[in-house]
């Protein structure tokens, strides 16, 4: 926990914790021991921290005020099966896309552990539902995707995408 908070809550990146639950918020060490004390009662568990960032488009840079990316951040972890535990959500300025850090707690306040299988793809889905229900930008096709910041399989995915793109219009039929 100690880790994941010094990296999220880095004065250098301008942060700011914009919501919390469970947690005294009142330095990084009283946040990471909140965290661990409760990640105590499942002791066998290895990977007890959870954490997730939410990126908006700089298109809506101006919509994204805290209140708004911190709404959107709850709603986005109770869709994700992520509730009843411990959360911080901060807000970094160091991008020109605004964009927030979800660490939670895996071992929620009922002793149970928060599944962390197949989030990829209900990831996508859930992101997906909030971008519309919230009318945010959705950039069309795959042409504005960062290909930067992507990881496997997407990485390659984008690659081979790239690839058929840049040949496909000097063929004339599926055999060229």
């Amino acid at each position: 926990f100690k880790r994941v908070v010094d990296y999220a809550i880095d004065w250098k990146k301008n942060a700011e914790v914009i919501d919390a639950e469970g947690v005294r918020i009142s330095n990084n060490a009283s946040i990471s021991e909140s965290f661990e004390a409760q990640a105590q009662m499942r002791p066998q568990v290895t990977n007890k921290v959870g954490h997730i960032a939410l990126s908006f488009s700089p298109e809506d840079r101006d919509r994204c005020t805290n209140e708004l990316m911190a709404k959107i951040a709850r709603e986005y972890l109770q869709r994700m099966g992520i509730a009843d535990t411990q959360y911080i959500i901060v807000r970094h300025y160091d991008h020109e896309h605004p964009h927030v850090h979800l660490i939670y707690n895996r071992i929620n306040n009922d002793d149970k552990t928060i599944s962390d299988s197949h989030q990829r793809n209900k990831n996508r889905k859930v992101c997906r539902e909030l971008t519309t229900k919230y009318g945010l930008y959705m950039a069309p096709g795959k042409e504005h995707v960062n290909r930067d910041h992507l990881c496997q399989p997407d990485k390659s995915k984008y690659a081979i995408f790239d690839a058929l793109n840049a040949v496909l219009p000097y063929c004339s039929d599926w055999q060229e």
